[in-house]
């Protein structure tokens, strides 16, 4: 049996024992493991308190450990990507990276209707005074990081093997606990910069929820239209499947809930793909703005707008078309592409912004899901 296997089939202390005389030192297991052993620590810790928890930490561990497992895989790729795009960011002239950015709105503009959104009130609200607050917790983070790799490699008893590796899994996520007490120099600090970055977010969230309020009203108005009629003629479809494994009332209230969760979902998605709609089409006319201002300044500074065939001379920007055919036909390419493609990225670029995507869904989750308890 693998290390791996070994480890997610053994809960507790037991289960600690079994994994330590298969595998080799603490230091080589992956990050993933480590963390799967550390919930079997906090299943047997809660095991003491109430049986019942220590079950649902057991059970529920897969949905756990396997996002962990995929954020661990694909972290690096994509800090690789961002560094790469930093440095590429800190070399091109502010004429190119407005360009980009607008090429970005003509195309992306309707997908990330929410992101962008959210970067805007983001940029409202002080992102110098947020970055740094980003900072303070990035610093924290690192630190904690730092002590608990040297943590991992600690053998003060000079016997060849990790203390770490020694202990029983209570002792292990006690330890845990205490390394992380004491790489964080100044709790205070962050604790001012996470509640900042909570009360920003909780600000920008209210703010879109402002912005696309007529998005979750157009959803729910839906639902409330076609909800008693679809309720009457589809429930009971439902309630034949479910009346043949549960209770006749519970197969009824389940068959109700079944049809409004399912018309909540497809009234919101619905209402979404509007919304994205009008913003492809306004963010294609706003970056094929900003890419024709930028492209006509980098002609300009260069000395080759007069060189054109189809410029008079001499150039005035004032009494010159060339930015509106440049912008319009930029923009109307980027709204045909979004809408063609059906607000979906082709490969690779869907693999590139995934971390993007998922922000993107659970902004709109999050604005859909508050404005309806608004509602």
């Amino acid at each position: 049996m693998s290390c791996g296997r070994g480890i997610s089939s053994h809960v507790g202390v037991w289960g600690w024992l079994a994994v330590r005389s298969r595998c080799g030192s603490w230091s080589s297991l992956p990050d993933s493991k480590k963390i799967d052993i550390f919930l079997d620590a906090a299943a047997s810790k809660a095991g003491e308190i109430n049986p019942t928890l220590a079950k649902v930490i057991s059970v529920g561990k897969p949905l756990i450990v396997i996002p962990i497992q995929l954020v661990m895989c694909l972290a690096p790729l994509y800090f690789w990507l961002m560094s790469v795009a930093y440095h590429i960011y800190t070399m091109l002239p502010t004429n190119v990276i407005t360009a980009l950015f607008g090429i970005a709105l003509c195309f992306f503009g309707g997908t990330y209707v929410a992101s962008i959104a959210a970067i805007e009130a983001f940029r409202q609200l002080g992102w110098k005074k947020l970055y740094e607050e980003v900072l303070a917790v990035w610093e924290e983070v690192n630190a904690v990081r730092a002590a608990n790799a040297k943590d991992d490699l600690e053998d003060k008893d000079r016997d060849g093997k990790a203390d770490v590796w020694q202990l029983t899994p209570a002792e292990l996520a006690q330890r845990k606990t205490f390394v992380v007490m004491r790489s964080i120099t100044k709790p205070e600090r962050l604790q001012t910069a996470v509640g900042s970055l909570w009360t920003a977010y909780i600000a920008v969230l209210a703010t879109l929820r402002l912005e696309f309020a007529r998005t979750t009203a157009f959803a729910i108005g839906i639902v409330e239209m076609v909800k008693y009629p679809a309720v009457r003629y589809l429930s009971p479809l439902i309630l034949a499947i479910l009346s043949k494994e549960m209770p006749s009332d519970g197969a009824k209230a389940w068959s109700v809930t079944i049809v409004e969760s399912s018309l909540t979902l497809l009234a919101v998605i619905f209402a979404w793909y509007l919304q994205m709609i009008i913003s492809a089409f306004y963010s294609g006319l706003r970056g094929g703005r900003l890419f024709a201002d930028a492209i006509c300044e980098i002609l300009i500074e260069k000395g080759l707008m007069e060189k054109l065939p189809f410029v008079s001379v001499p150039f005035k920007a004032e009494e010159s078309y060339i930015d509106e055919v440049i912008g319009y036909s930029l923009a109307a390419c980027g709204f045909l592409f979004q809408f063609w493609s059906g607000f979906s990225l082709p490969f690779p670029l869907n693999i590139i912004f995934l971390p993007l995507s998922i922000i993107e869904w659970f902004l709109r989750i999050q604005i859909t899901m508050t404005a309806d308890v608004a509602h």
